[in-house]
């Protein structure tokens, strides 16, 4: 339990170091005009090699810039990767990398099995930069690159030549997609990426045509953690974008970002449905929420609407956030959504 709310307390701090820090920046590339001559530009490729064309391909899709706007110059070939960012390193094993993954942050060596049990450990908020010399990696993506006082944190790193990019917290499905295609492409895995979020986009429009359906809104509330400080979040948060999109409303849309409730703000909220992630799908933490004291009169208790739901799926920015997306549609309208 210790561990998993030192995670949720972790995203909360990126979110928190990231609004102090640069505005993310779109990485789509600008309009880039036609040559002056087009047939000679057409005979100039024919004259190449297919190894040439390929890596002036990758030279022309490798962003310029990270998601927090920064400049940054990725090497053409990337061999040792060093991911800070457990959404990162899922989705950089699902693309077939683990074996170039080198270092990792504690949740992603914790809780993604793709990654060999001796691979090197750095906490992204205290990185060690002398281990990160030693291993040499071709670059480093991470969550924030400052510390909690503003200074930067990989500074020598990159001052010796070491990519560094960041990807701070995204508040909505739309920049998670954005981050998937940054990574992909900065691993040229761009096609990957593509083809990652377009099937994303195909499974958001199926719920949200089922979710515009729904004509009584049940109120929802998903904890992070239990009394007696609950962890739950308001509106700008891509969890309320996803309740949303099933149809549901979150009991706790008053609020702003990732949130900290006491008991009596919990019990006011009153929501028809109460999720708990506090420790994945472990059944003691529905028990908890049904046998807390004073707790009775309410209306997800009185129901017994009280489920639990993966922990890491929602809380790793990444694809799989559609899964997480599938469990709670079928969670909170099981009759609604028993096709997904």
């Amino acid at each position: 339990m210790k561990k998993l709310l030192v995670l949720f307390l972790t995203v909360c701090l990126l979110s928190a170091l990231a609004a102090c820090g640069s505005t993310p920046a779109s990485n789509n590339p600008a309009d880039t005009p036609l040559p002056a001559n087009p047939s000679a530009g057409s005979q100039e490729s024919e004259g190449k090699s297919s190894l040439e064309s390929e890596a002036e391909t990758l030279a022309n899709t490798l962003p310029g810039i990270d998601r927090a706007g920064n400049e940054i110059a990725i090497p053409k070939e990337i061999h040792k990767i060093v991911s800070l960012s457990p959404g990162v390193t899922e989705l950089l094993c699902d693309l077939g990398l683990s074996g170039q993954i080198i270092c990792v942050d504690p949740d992603s060596l914790e809780y993604i099995a793709d990654l060999s049990a001796d691979t090197a450990v750095c906490n992204p908020l205290e990185p060690d930069i002398p281990k990160l010399f030693t291993l040499s990696p071709d670059i480093i993506f991470t969550g924030t690159r400052l510390d909690s006082a503003g200074a930067s944190l990989y500074k020598s790193a990159e001052e010796a030549g070491i990519c560094v990019a960041e990807i701070p917290p995204s508040h909505t499905i739309g920049n998670i997609e954005d981050d998937i295609q940054f990574v992909c492409d900065c691993v040229g895995k761009t096609m990957e990426g593509e083809t990652i979020v377009a099937e994303m986009e195909i499974d958001l429009q199926k719920i949200a045509s089922t979710g515009r359906t729904i004509s009584d809104p049940k109120t929802v509330m998903l904890e992070f953690s239990g009394l007696p400080s609950i962890q739950s979040f308001g509106t700008g948060v891509y969890l309320n974008e996803m309740l949303e999109l099933i149809g549901a409303e979150n009991a706790l849309a008053g609020e702003i970002g990732w949130v900290t409730l006491d008991e009596e703000q919990a019990l006011e909220a009153d929501p028809d449905v109460i999720l708990t992630a506090a420790a994945g799908r472990d059944t003691d933490a529905v028990a908890e929420i049904l046998n807390r004291s004073g707790w009775e009169n309410t209306t997800a208790v009185q129901n017994l609407e009280v489920y639990a739901v993966d922990r890491t799926r929602c809380l790793f920015p990444n694809q799989h956030i559609i899964e997480a997306l599938h469990e709670i549609a079928k969670t909170v309208y099981p009759q609604v959504y028993n096709d997904l």
